[in-house]
């Protein structure tokens, strides 16, 4: 899911055949790919590791320390807020200039939707819909962004005894579609979506 932008920006950020400018100079769109898959899963073992071991904080600056982390030996603009305004196909995410004030706003988000032990998992799937929802009109980084939250939630879901999603379950375009339709603010889609995606860890 790397390389390649996938995003519509108008920027001069990108290489030869519209692959992302990098610390390593890379211009092999699936090289870089492949690594950002390694990075991604790397990423995954500290973190759960994080979480195991001294907890977490489920705030945006832990989203920002987890794009950080995933995409810093690449590129030098991992963990910063994008300069550029971006869309893809016929949506566009939140203009630059407005996303420190959009972030403030999904912080609340954040903290009014935080699911916790104990809540049914309707109740879960209707608050995890609406965090992956509203980041995504976000946006805020140039590249990794689903990644991004997805490893955020799956971090969440951990903490309240569930497995990580597991998207197998759906088809990508399944999960595009409640994307975009959570960009109106429709987040039954999403929830569909989650559903079938999330179980609970079951205790021995």
């Amino acid at each position: 899911m790397g390389g390649l932008s996938r995003y519509n920006t108008g920027d001069a950020g990108l290489v030869e055949q519209g692959v992302l400018k990098n610390k390593l100079n890379i211009i092999d769109s699936q090289v870089l790919s492949d690594i950002e898959t390694i990075l991604l899963n790397d990423s995954y073992d500290f973190f759960i590791n994080r979480l195991q071991n001294k907890g977490l904080v489920f705030d945006v600056k832990l989203v920002f320390d987890i794009h950080k982390f995933f995409l810093g030996t690449l590129y030098s603009w991992a963990g910063s807020i994008r300069k550029v305004n971006i869309s893809k196909g016929e949506s566009f995410f939140v203009p630059s200039v407005y996303i420190p004030n959009a972030l403030d706003y999904f912080e609340g988000i954040l903290k009014k939707n935080m699911p916790i032990k104990g809540d049914n998992k309707s109740i879960v799937v209707k608050k995890i819909a609406l965090i992956a929802c509203e980041f995504n009109v976000i946006h805020p980084f140039r590249e990794g962004n689903g990644r991004t939250i997805r490893l955020f939630i799956d971090l969440l879901l951990l903490s309240i005894g569930y497995k990580v999603a597991d998207y197998s379950q759906v088809s990508v375009r399944n999960y595009i579609e409640a994307s975009i339709a959570g960009m109106n603010k429709d987040y039954k889609p999403m929830e569909k979506v989650l559903r079938k995606v999330l179980s609970i860890q079951k205790t021995r």
